[in-house]
């Protein structure tokens, strides 16, 4: 195992996943693992001994894993994968023509093309959602999804949705400058919806994604899974479970371990299910998606938690399965001179949450205490995280 660990590319960043090196390795390991007398789940627990030595041979098993149950399949499955884009037009570009590029519509488009290849039980098709990107992303990506004659990939711009007052449109949402405004949450909604009225064959896995390749897509395979088999309708893929994978950029991890803090106080029921509550990468049963939508009124980045929350409170079935991440924080519109939400209006969408869906009493004193503080107090905390946030109170 230490030869085969050795010979992967540096892992840094989510691009790492999908160059020529990677994508050879891919292949290597996978010839290597076909003839180990171990399970891939067995060869993860050893490989996890090896740190992040291991990160590119951890992220291909999860890719080997995934490529199999989609090998495996014995019934008709279609994937439409939701893909809303603000602000994207580096990433969907290839390396040589930007530094952030990612090639990332592609190479989702290519990783279905692969899994339809070897198994005609499965159709996957991407929605991509144009989330009022001032930078023409969905142009980008009509013009990426016409290479592609007589596909069924498909774009939607949610300005547009709106002028035209589009059925599926989440109730009430607005343009950017609106009171209403989608922050992704929207454009996954909308992209949701007509997912659930477009006709499907088989089982229909509709999967909440990020625009980037920080969760590749070869893993999708892992969210279909216990879906087909009857165990549950709804997956949310993690970064913090012991067998995830994960490479998170450093402020990234700061806030979130903050934020994980406060949302699992306003959502106990949720927290004692679901670790990781903020990464788009999210299957639902077509059936069960369609019961949770109409509840949903975030659409901000807290919409995530919201549809994990409505799952919970109508008991749809639940479970986490442990992802390879690796992050593509450089052009991340959640950092920097980049951010398009901040934390604490993100903290009082989770704190809407809670009160609508009666999971903590309104008297609660951090409710209290984070509703009423102003952006330059939350960077204060930010800045200094307490070790508990009981803390705040004191």
């Amino acid at each position: 195992m230490k030869s085969i660990i050795k010979q992967g590319p540096v892992i840094a960043e989510a691009y790492d996943t999908n160059t020529e090196m990677a994508h050879a390795y891919f292949n290597k390991v996978k010839e290597w693992v076909a003839s180990q007398a171990e399970t891939i789940d067995e060869l993860d627990i050893k490989a996890r001994s090896y740190d992040n030595e291991a990160l590119a041979f951890r992220t291909m098993l999860k890719f080997i894993e995934s490529e199999n149950i989609i090998l495996n399949l014995n019934e008709q499955v279609t994937l439409t994968l939701i893909n809303p884009v603000y602000k994207e037009t580096g990433r969907m570009q290839k390396r040589e023509q930007h530094p952030h590029g990612e090639n990332s519509l592609r190479t989702k488009i290519a990783c279905i093309q692969h899994f339809e290849r070897i198994n005609p039980l499965f159709k996957g098709r991407v929605f991509v959602v144009d989330d009022g990107c001032p930078d023409a992303s969905g142009v980008m990506a009509e013009n990426i999804v016409s290479e592609y004659p007589g596909s069924p990939h498909k774009v939607f711009f949610l300005a547009k949705a709106i002028d035209e007052n589009d059925i599926d449109l989440p109730a009430g949402i607005t343009h950017k400058n609106g009171s209403n405004r989608s922050v992704k949450g929207g454009a996954a909604l909308l992209g949701m919806q007509k997912a659930l009225k477009t006709p499907a064959e088989g089982i229909h896995v509709i999967v909440d994604n990020d625009a980037d390749l920080s969760v590749h897509p070869m893993q999708l395979g892992l969210l279909v899974q216990d879906i087909v088999d009857g165990k549950t309708k709804t997956v949310a893929g993690s970064r913090r479970e012991e067998d995830s994978v994960s490479l998170i950029g450093g402020s990234r991890n700061l806030r979130g371990n903050l934020f994980i803090q406060i949302w699992q106080h306003f959502l106990p029921q949720l927290a004692q299910r679901i670790t990781d509550t903020n990464r788009a990468f999210k299957a639902f049963e077509s059936s069960a998606l369609e019961r949770i939508l109409p509840s949903i009124k975030i659409y901000t980045f807290p919409y995530q938690i919201e549809l994990l929350q409505a799952c919970i409170s109508m008991d749809i079935p639940l479970i986490k399965k442990g992802v390879a991440y690796i992050d593509s924080e450089a052009a991340s519109t959640q950092s920097g001179a980049n951010i398009t939400e901040t934390y604490l209006n993100q903290i009082n969408q989770i704190i809407d949450i809670a009160k609508r869906y009666n999971t903590i009493p309104i008297s609660d004193p951090l409710m209290k205490f984070l509703s009423s503080i102003s952006e330059d107090e939350w960077r204060v905390i930010e800045a200094n995280p307490p070790t508990s946030i009981l803390d705040l109170l004191e």
